[in-house]
């Protein structure tokens, strides 16, 4: 029996993988979306300050505001 052709599913599971930044800055590129750019650093920004409220930081961040 012949081995079939390899399908476009077989070839991309031997390339090496893109990193999510990667894929999210190639996406924002091709896809002319570069509103969401500070949609997604204010989304960062406020995860960075919610994970930093409950460590040894937290008193300094609250006196930033």
């Amino acid at each position: 029996m012949n081995k079939p052709s390899e399908n476009e599913f077989e070839r991309a599971s031997g390339e090496s993988q893109k990193g999510i930044v990667r894929e999210l800055i190639q996406f924002l590129g091709q896809n002319k979306k570069f509103w969401l750019i500070p949609l997604l650093l204010v989304l960062l920004a406020m995860g960075l300050l919610i994970v930093l409220g409950g460590t040894a930081a937290a008193p300094f961040i609250y006196t930033l505001f």
